[in-house]
């Protein structure tokens, strides 16, 4: 029998602390799913359990000590493209027959047929598997444990089942967290006005009757606090700053967004097109297709990033175009990001801020920023131009998941133009495509 466990673990990043006498057991046959937002210390926890990092106090027992433990980390250097980089990296983990895998967001990228097939590797490789990941249907399906990262806490909460049975649970346990809460302090409530009342009674008697009649009400008084001390302290569940993306469309634009004709583009070796397309004010595209199909190609050729080798392309008036590339390349700069952003500065913090990057985050160089936390300021940045058409690349890679609940509710109420690419299977099928185009 092998296992991992940790033993009152504390761990954190320099002086910010992100895991509290935290204890978890990775058995043999486990297939944990690790959930949380950003920066609660998914990524920290992986590493303590790969043997990449040390705790700062407690410690990471492996039995037997020898264990074989593999790594995937979330960023990969490749030459390969993200999907085909991300699988070939998987297999060759695999490969290797570790004891235990340990794996950071591996769906990032992957197609459809991709996250089937890291599905069967996960359902059926004998070591034990413990996974980051943002994908809720991969949840639902490659796992039987969720270990919640509680924020703000800095503590590791174990839950029997998938994704979906960790979500009804959760929900049941903070209701009845919040119905303990309520009626211990209805209660409490009661009481205080209780020894309110008899204080004033006490007084008033203390004016007009005697020693007895003083006596009798100050034992009451008593009585009732007692009574407010036997009162069980109900904690009052956590409630997380909650994050709120709002994109409006400054204008409606024209019928016609941008219209593509005869176009052919290349990249690197890759040739794609003839294309002839037409989007129109209020479509929902989905757009298809394997990895190293040209998904990405046909965006950049649709927002006029890449140009055409004939074939052309015209925008329709008043369209303002927002693209969300899938290597978030916009504020891979040095500048502090307040500066990268542009416009004025008390606006673009008051933005930043609404999409959960504060004064901290804003004086920062902007290439330090974490991928989801620049696919914030980018989708930011969206809210600042008023864009009235996205074209989104993979927008759920290395969001949290409710960051990634937030983005769809933001989707979903967005009264403009959307061209989307992605595998996030949750996403796309609530995502009301008007229209899916193979590529």
């Amino acid at each position: 029998m092998h296992s991992i466990t940790l033993v009152d673990v504390t761990a954190g990043h320099g002086a910010t602390e992100v895991l509290s006498r935290a204890s978890l057991t990775v058995g043999e046959g486990s297939r944990i799913g690790v959930v949380g937002p950003n920066g609660a210390g998914k990524t920290t926890l992986l590493r303590l359990l790969a043997g990449l990092e040390e705790p700062e106090r407690g410690r990471v027992r492996l039995t037997p000590p020898g264990l074989s433990v593999g790594y995937l980390p979330q960023e990969l250097e490749s030459p390969l493209s993200g999907g085909q980089a991300r699988r070939a990296a998987l297999a060759a983990l695999f490969r290797a027959d570790h004891d235990v895998y340990c794996l950071d967001e591996p769906t990032n990228d992957l197609d459809f047929e991709g996250l089937e097939w890291l599905e069967r590797l996960v359902q059926r490789t004998r070591g034990s598997v413990v996974v980051v990941s943002h994908d809720r249907a991969f949840l639902d399906r490659a796992v039987t444990t969720i270990v919640e990262l509680e924020e703000g806490r800095h503590r590791l909460r174990e839950w029997p089942g998938d994704w979906s049975e960790y979500e009804a649970a959760r929900a049941r346990t903070r209701e009845e967290r919040y119905r303990r809460f309520d009626e211990a302090d209805e209660r409490r409530r009661e009481v205080e006005g209780l020894i309110r009342e008899r204080q004033g009674q006490a007084r008033a008697h203390g004016r007009g009757a005697g020693r007895r009649g003083t006596h009798a009400q100050s034992t009451k008084v008593r009585q009732a606090r007692r009574a407010l001390e036997r009162i069980d302290r109900v904690e009052k569940p956590f409630e997380p700053w909650e994050l709120h993306l709002a994109l409006e469309p400054a204008s409606r634009g024209g019928d016609l967004v941008v219209r593509l004709e005869g176009a052919v583009v290349e990249r690197g070796g890759f040739r794609l097109g003839p294309l002839d397309l037409e989007v129109r004010r209020g479509d929902r595209i989905a757009v298809t297709g394997r990895n190293g199909s040209g998904k990405s190609t046909l965006l950049a050729a649709l927002t006029g990033k890449l140009a055409l080798v004939s074939g052309w392309r015209e925008l329709g008036a008043g369209a303002v175009v927002g693209e969300l590339e899938q290597t978030r390349e916009r504020f891979a700069v040095e500048q502090p990001l307040v500066e990268a952003f542009g416009g004025p500065q008390e606006r673009a913090r008051r933005l930043l801020a609404k999409f959960g990057l504060g004064a901290d985050d804003v004086l920062r160089p902007a290439r330090t920023l974490s991928p989801g936390e620049r696919t914030r300021a980018q989708l930011a940045l969206f809210a600042a131009r008023g864009v009235n058409c996205l074209v989104l690349d993979e927008p759920t890679n290395h969001l949290d998941l409710p960051a990634i609940e937030e983005l769809e509710a933001a989707l979903d109420g967005y009264a403009g133009t959307i061209v989307l690419v992605t595998h996030d299977r949750r996403l796309l099928d609530g995502f009301g495509a008007t229209r899916t185009i193979g590529v």
